[in-house]
């Protein structure tokens, strides 16, 4: 019992030394406290896929009833700006070039004519492809409002086809919010925990301390323990504070279970802690670490699905997404915050993130015995 004591004693002397180590820096203390709050108010109002406040250009040639219809569309739609009217192609040309518009309209004279005379009728769009996602996007409304307008002008060819009711689970209104926030959770705190862990037997190295540590009385598996406790806290500390900031000041209900998602966030942070760790134990430097730990932070973020949807990777490189803890922190986060994950389920990415978390600690933990040891 003594032993376990005297155990448990040094691993807390060498935790509380290492969480002092980075309390004490001024700079670090409003990296890991201050900035990520401010990462996550700017990313929760400047993060989004959706485009308003679009500029459309338009060469209107026909100024009969199809026009005016299409051209109040325009007017009327609450992700339009400005309608810019140009004189001719060449013009709109010019305007898109010089960025004045994203997108520009031609409006054939003929256009109210065949629309009467029940004839396909067309009209022109060309889009800025210098703006790719926003470009599609905007395209999109366009084809919209014209579809409307037809069908406005010819309800009998509107009632052709089969009426299409959509119906949004999960996300009723489709706000871009209730996407990125809960996703923010996991990729926020990555960075964080990373940044904090590969810096742990690096600064030794650095500050010419590494024969002190191994020196001291304690096993590799104290100095493992005590060496990760920072960042396993910060990365606990934050993704906690998000867990509350997001439901209260950002409206993002959370419907699933908070005790789930809390033991998500221990199993992530201590993954993560361990990779940061490992790589620690090999870098010779803070800057080499540093590097290594970003080099690390790139690829865990892509394959993650915040970005780009898991779905479209090639099949390979989904099966390498799959052993990704930020990709079941995703899941289960998204899960939590929309639609009440079953326990499960939840299970399954949390067990996936601890074995993910016992594989770089194993790492680390053979590279202390070894190295300091």
């Amino acid at each position: 019992m003594m032993r376990r004591l005297i155990w448990f004693a040094r691993w807390i002397a060498m935790a509380a030394k290492e969480l002092k180590v980075v309390l004490l820096d001024k700079r670090a203390r409003t990296t890991l406290i201050i900035s990520p709050i401010v990462q996550l108010l700017l990313y929760g109002m400047a993060s989004t896929l959706e485009v308003k406040n679009v500029d459309v250009g338009v060469v209107n040639r026909d100024n009969g009833v199809a026009s005016q219809e299409i051209l109040s569309g325009l007017a009327g739609s609450g992700n339009i700006r400005t309608i810019k009217y140009y004189t001719s192609l060449a013009a709109l040309s010019e305007g898109i070039k010089q960025r004045e518009v994203l997108v520009g309209m031609s409006l054939p004279p003929d256009l109210s004519r065949d629309v009467a005379a029940g004839r396909t009728a067309t009209v022109g769009l060309v889009v800025d492809g210098r703006k790719i996602n926003a470009g599609q996007i905007v395209a999109e409304y366009m084809d919209r409002i014209t579809r409307r307008a037809g069908a406005d002008l010819r309800p009998a060819y509107a009632r052709d086809g089969p009426e299409l009711v959509a119906v949004n689970w999960y996300n009723p209104n489709l706000d871009y919010r209730w996407f990125t926030m809960p996703a923010l959770i996991a990729v926020v705190c990555s960075v964080l925990v990373i940044s904090v862990s590969v810096h742990t037997f690096a600064r030794e190295r650095e500050a010419g301390t590494i024969d002190t540590l191994q020196m001291l009385p304690i096993t590799p598996g104290q100095k493992l323990l005590g060496k990760i406790m920072p960042a396993f806290l910060v990365g606990l500390f934050n993704a906690t504070l998000f867990v509350m900031i997001i439901p209260l000041v950002f409206g993002v209900p959370l419907i699933g279970s908070l005790g789930l998602l809390l033991v998500a966030v221990i199993a992530f942070s201590l993954a993560l802690a361990g990779v940061g760790t490992a790589i620690s134990t090999v870098s010779q430097t803070q800057q080499q670490a540093f590097l290594i730990g970003f080099m690390v932070i790139t690829p865990l973020t892509l394959l993650a699905g915040f970005a780009t949807p898991i779905d479209n990777m090639p099949q390979w490189l989904q099966s390498v997404a799959w052993l990704n803890p930020l990709r079941h922190m995703l899941e289960v986060s998204h899960g939590a915050f929309l639609k009440d994950l079953p326990a499960r389920f939840a299970l399954e990415n949390i067990v996936m993130m601890l074995a993910f978390a016992g594989f770089f600690l194993t790492i680390a933990y053979v590279n202390i015995w070894r190295r300091f040891d």
